[in-house]
This record gives C-alpha cells, structure tokens and sequence, in this order.
C-alpha cells in the first residue's frame, strides 16, 4: 500500500507495525516474570527449562520449513544459501524473528537464573548500559573491515547488532533487553509477592503507567524529527539497532499493554475475551505459516484499488488460518492428534538432552559436598 500513498495515516500505520516486533518480546519477558519465574524459585527449574527450550526447538522447525518454500518459490533462496539460513547464517524477508525467539527461548533460563540470583535492578543496569554504549559499539570494526565472510557478518549483525549486513532485527543482544524491560514491567504490575495480584492495585498501578507511558510517548513524538518519524516506520531504526527504536518500543508496549490491561478488567466478558484470545494461542502457528502464504504470493499490484484488494485477501485469509488452527487444536482432531504428538516427541527429546547434563551436575554437586564434609 505504501508504494502507492504518501500520506501521514501510512506513516502512523507503519509505525504501529514497527513497534509489534518490541511489543511481542516485551510480553515475553512479562510472562516471564509472572508465569514462569515464580515456578522457577518453586524447585521445577528443569520442567520450566524443558518447556522453553522445546518452544525454542518448535520455532527453529518451523523457521527451517518456512525456508524451505523460499527454496521452492524464489531463485535466490540456492541449496547452499538457504542451508547456511537455516543455520542462521543468512537472512529471510519475515520470519527471522522465529530465529530471534529460538535464540533467546535457549537463554531465558539462565536469564530466569541470573534473575533470581542477583534480582532485577543489575539486569536492568545491564540493559541500559548496551544502549547507552551504542556508539562506542558501532565505532569498533565491523565484520566487513575484518575481512570476515558475509555469513559471519550477518551472524555478527543477528547476535550483537554490529555491522553492514542488512538484517531485520532486533539482534540478540539488544533484544535481550526488551526482555528485561518486560520483566520490569511484570514486576510493576502484580509487585513483590508473585502471586495474583488484587484487582484494584492492579487497575491503579495500570493506570498510573499508562498515563506516565502515554505522556512520555507524546513527548518523544513532539521531539522528533519528521525524518526520525519517517525512520521508525521504515525499520531503519531498527536495522541500525539505535537507541530511538528501542525506546519507543517500550514506551508503545507500555502503553498499548496498559490499556487493554485496563479494557479486559473493566468490561465483564470473560468469553468475548477467551475467543479474542486466539491471535496470542496461535501466534507461533501465525508467524510460520502466515509468513509461509506471503511467500508464495507472486502478485505485484499495479495501483491502490489491486494492493487494498490482495491485502484484505490475505488480511482474512492468514486470520482464517488462524481460527481454523484454533478451533483443530480445541476439537483434537487427527490434526491436533498429530501436532501434539510431535510436540510431545520434541519435549522429550529436549528433556533427554537436558537431564544427561543435568543429573551429572547433580552427581558432582553431591561428591563434592561429601568430600567437603
């Protein structure tokens, strides 16, 4: 649609689509803190470590199959490239952000670790600090002035946000902060106790951030550039991995959570919300497969009337899939039959993977405190 309009509501759409990528792994590190730290201090570590790195597994599968119709769809995506891709070595036009939460999945239980350890105010600390640091980190050589492949170059970009390869983003590094941006916001939210938060606290607490977000939003757009602006829409920001993108990210998850935090607690309609609730119960199978469809749409639009057209098709089309998807999985189906099955295998291979390591951690751990002893 932007190829054919040029006009202020197209910015602020694209921006509203920018800040999906931080608002997504900002909840993520919110439901860290709420759903699984509180298990973790409980002594199920392993289960809770099993889980996430099982979704890790389930995202880097379907990133490799989304690959796999680039292969068959587009001439660029060789053999060669698309098994360096699958690595992680090479870029994708949508779905690298399947390979962003593979990656941090892995490390969310030593993130949850390190959380327990040494509370949230270092991790905090942290996660400014490699913002505030940004340009002493874009001034060290890059990849290319090393002489260093174009694969190590866009696994240098994807890992730490450095260099000329032209990725999607966020890297690895820096979005790793918006996980803890979220976990602050978690710990905002239902306070100390990590239980289930009173109703009312909740509501002031929401309401109290939703004003300080929203002001502050307002503020950071009056001090923009129109330049800026136009950047935050384009994803330049975001490539480059500035500072501007991270902090609007936040500031738009904040407020965007608080409100419908506010909505859902305020109107009484437990069902409406349960149905509403499936863009977040499939939104794995979403990113995949709806990004799966997009690739194997070759129509190019030749005006407004034909872009509008193909993008309410696929508008309803991918939330048809979604549905669809939904209601299989609530039926247990054949299908739902089939995909839990392979998730079941998936967790248990991870958990044999896990409990190897694990149990002779355990084992050294006991000799040493009887040889102590």
């Amino acid at each position: 649609m932007g190829d054919f309009v040029e006009d202020p509501w197209v910015d602020a759409l694209r921006i509203c689509m920018a800040a999906a990528t931080p608002t997504f792994i900002i909840l993520f590190g919110t439901m860290l803190e709420i759903v699984y730290r509180p298990r973790f201090i409980a002594g199920h570590r392993k289960t809770i470590t099993v889980r996430l790195v099982s979704r890790a597994t389930q995202c880097w599968l379907l990133y490799a199959l989304s690959i796999g119709v680039l292969f068959l769809m587009r001439d660029d995506y060789s053999a060669a490239f698309s098994i360096a891709t699958v690595l992680m070595l090479g870029v994708t036009p949508f779905t690298d952000i399947l390979k962003f939460y593979a990656v941090v999945l892995v490390l969310a239980p030593l993130l949850l670790w390190v959380r327990c350890r040494l509370g949230l105010v270092p991790l905090a600390a942290g996660a400014i600090a490699v913002h505030l640091a940004y340009p002493l980190l874009t001034a060290l050589p890059t990849p290319n002035e090393l002489g260093l492949s174009k694969e190590l170059a866009r696994l240098w970009k994807f890992l730490f946000g450095l260099g000329e390869a032209q990725l999607g983003g966020p890297s690895i590094m820096r979005g790793i902060t918006l996980v803890i941006a979220g976990m602050v916001l978690g710990r905002i939210l239902i306070g100390s106790s990590g239980g289930r938060p009173d109703m009312a606290r909740l509501r002031h607490r929401t309401k109290l951030l939703l004003a300080g977000a929203g002001i502050s939003l307002a503020v950071l757009f009056a001090a923009f550039d129109q330049s800026t602006i136009k950047e935050l829409g384009t994803m330049s920001l975001r490539m480059a991995g500035h500072p501007l993108y991270f902090l609007f990210g936040v500031h738009f998850a904040v407020v965007l959570m608080a409100a419908t935090t506010l909505l859902t607690t305020s109107v009484k309609a437990d069902r409406f919300w349960r149905n509403i609730a499936f863009f977040g119960r499939t939104s794995l199978f979403t990113f995949a497969f709806g990004n799966m469809l997009l690739y194997c749409v070759t129509a190019e639009p030749e005006n407004l009337a034909a872009a509008l057209q193909l993008v309410a098709v696929l508008v309803v089309t991918i939330i048809t899939l979604s549905v669809w998807f939904d209601l299989t999985m609530r039926r247990k189906g054949w299908i739902a039959h089939c995909v839990i099955e392979l998730q079941r295998m998936i967790t248990s291979f991870v958990n044999s993977l896990i409990s190897g390591p694990a149990a002779k951690l355990s084992l050294l751990a006991l000799r040493s405190k009887r040889s102590g002893g």
